[in-house]
């Protein structure tokens, strides 16, 4: 399922600060005792007041860490553990990092010996979310995924004529592209249709998500009559292909994204006066893609 291999140990070091302080340790085989040499006594800085910034210092206490799965359980978010942290315990140096690490040790210790996926899964089926996967031709692979809650699936046939498709990057450790699509109501509110995770954002892997999506309609009369998307070729291409008798429109943000960029660009020079003023170049901008 992963696009790239994942070692299983964590990648570690010590960071590099030019420090010309050495000092050798060796184990005695005859006693089982260590043995520090200092080859380097020098320091290249003065001692600090204080240990703030150290990593020894730095690391959660053990209840600081109950702090944290405590907090992490009620979906507190880590700048707001951080700041918890530090109303409790007035000493405490340590930083959003670690409040990260502890909670990345909680998402992992959740899922005991189970891979991404199997967890991923797991939790699908405790929730009675409706899932599809597809695996490689020649293995068994895990190649594509598709998921949707029930209430989703209820509000998708309710209000099917009008949906935004996107995709986006870096919201997982196996750097897979987050397919999702987003339906409105007549009320001008938005719903989310489904999630999706795909191994390559090709026609092929698009066209299957929309077929699994069509498959959420219990009704074939009322189908998606606009489509909005960006201006990603191969998915412009498998709405087309998929759902010709869908309106296929570029969504606003992404246009006006676009223009504000060539305004930039177009409105370097100087634009004259305006009631006795200079007339600036972010109003400009600004009006024009108002406009």
């Amino acid at each position: 399922m992963c696009r790239k291999n994942i070692p299983k140990h964590e990648i570690t070091g010590s960071r590099k600060c030019r420090f010309m302080f050495i000092v050798h340790g060796y184990l005695s085989r005859e006693t089982n005792d260590w043995r520090l040499n200092i080859h380097n006594g020098v320091h290249n800085h003065e001692m600090e007041p204080t240990l703030e910034g150290h990593m020894l210092a730095d690391r959660l206490k053990e209840d600081d860490k109950k702090i944290v799965r405590d907090l992490n359980k009620s979906k507190v978010l880590p700048r707001n553990i951080l700041l918890n942290l530090k109303r409790k315990r007035q000493d405490c140096m340590t930083n959003i990092k670690h409040v990260y690490n502890e909670r990345q040790q909680i998402w992992k210790s959740n899922r005991d010996d189970k891979t991404v996926l199997q967890f991923l899964i797991s939790k699908l089926e405790e929730h009675n979310y409706v899932y599809f996967s597809r695996t490689q031709s020649e293995s068994t692979t895990m190649e594509d995924i598709f998921f949707s809650h029930p209430t989703f699936v209820k509000l998708f046939n309710d209000f099917p004529m009008v949906l935004v498709i996107d995709s986006t990057y870096k919201t997982n450790m196996c750097k897979m592209p987050m397919f999702e699509i987003v339906g409105v109501t007549l009320t001008d509110l938005t719903y989310s249709v489904d999630f999706g995770f795909v191994t390559h954002e090709k026609e092929e892997n698009f066209v299957w998500v929309l077929q699994i999506m069509r498959k959420l309609l219990t009704s074939k009369i009322n189908m998606p009559k606009v489509i909005v998307t960006d201006k990603d070729t191969t998915l412009t291409n498998a709405v087309a292909t998929f759902l010709p008798e869908s309106s296929a429109i570029l969504c606003y943000f992404h246009v006006q994204k676009n223009v504000k960029a060539k305004c930039i660009l177009d409105c370097r020079y100087h634009l004259g006066k305006k009631d006795g003023k200079e007339v600036k170049h972010s109003d400009a901008v600004k009006k024009i893609t108002r406009a």
